[in-house]
């Protein structure tokens, strides 16, 4: 029998994915006057924390769909840089048991969009890729700032839906360092959540940032072919509803593996697959997904 699903104030699906990416790669050189579109399909699977005070348990959530993306670099104040995009369509399944019985909800729609900028500050001088290509690698330090614009499909009747509606802004700070055939790979940041003023039609929900620290242990094959070991660990995130706290929020590892290879100078597929490890309070959610690129000049 589906029905709605009158829960607790949760986290937008978008934003828990989000919130746990693990994301190789972010702070490498890179040439300049590239573009680059990108096709995705990912897949998640998993169980949603609910608070004691609400009669809702074993809530699961299957989400799957397609995204799409385009990526851009370029010179800011003579150092490499990079601005992307991205956007996608998702469904979602899910079912629980509410006041004892158990009720679930299929529905689909467009996921909010993501924008990124990169600003790699240190050790990525901006080079056309004739010259990048004669250079060894080195160090770099950068700098993004990702925002979440809530453009996905949001009905004020649900508390589940595919978009948040609401904002986020992610600063971000990593680095790369190149070891051999190795490189290892770490970055911090922050996100920050603006408010959902229409919760259930008029309730409020708020969100404090969600803090996260990731590493990635990364082997290259040859050029263009190369597979990372992540993991990172975040925590922060409790909500309120009106201004009543309704969920804490403790800290969670997850892990996984990217495997990237270069089909040729223009075309890329990549495969990604990551789960939680330990997971104290929050969403215990698998991750698999693959991806195709293509870059012009």
């Amino acid at each position: 029998m589906c029905r709605r699903f009158w829960l607790l104030p949760l986290l937008a699906v978008s934003q828990q994915s989000f919130a746990k990416e693990l994301d190789p790669r972010s702070y490498i050189n890179i040439p300049i006057d590239q573009n680059f579109i990108g096709a995705l399909y990912i897949k998640t699977k998993g169980d949603v924390y609910t608070t004691p005070d609400v009669p809702v348990e074993d809530l699961t959530l299957d989400i799957d769909g397609p995204g799409v993306a385009y990526a851009y670099t370029f010179s800011m104040f003579g150092n490499a840089s990079k601005f992307d995009i991205a956007s996608g369509q998702a469904c979602a399944d899910g079912e629980a048991i509410y006041l004892g019985e158990r009720v679930e909800r299929r529905y689909c729609g467009m996921t909010d969009t993501f924008m990124r900028l990169n600003y790699n500050f240190y050790g990525a001088k901006a080079m056309e890729l004739s010259e990048f290509v004669k250079q060894p690698k080195t160090m770099v330090i950068g700098a993004s700032l990702q925002v979440g614009m809530p453009t996905g499909a949001y009905d004020k009747q649900y508390v589940l839906n595919i978009g948040s509606n609401r904002w986020f802004f992610k600063p971000e700070i990593g680095m790369s360092i190149p070891f051999g055939n190795w490189e290892f790979d770490a970055a911090v940041s922050a996100k920050f959540f603006t408010n959902n003023s229409e919760l259930l039609y008029d309730q409020t929900f708020e969100q404090d940032p969600v803090y996260n620290i990731q590493s990635h242990l990364i082997y290259d094959f040859q050029p263009g072919h190369w597979i990372a070991f992540n993991a990172n660990y975040y925590f922060g995130g409790d909500t309120y509803v009106d201004g009543d706290k309704r969920a804490d929020k403790t800290g969670n590892f997850r892990g996984g593996i990217t495997y990237s290879y270069a089909i040729n100078s223009q075309h890329s597929v990549k495969f990604i697959a990551n789960k939680g490890i330990t997971t104290k309070r929050g969403n215990d959610v698998d991750v698999v997904a693959v991806a195709w690129a293509y870059r012009w000049q």
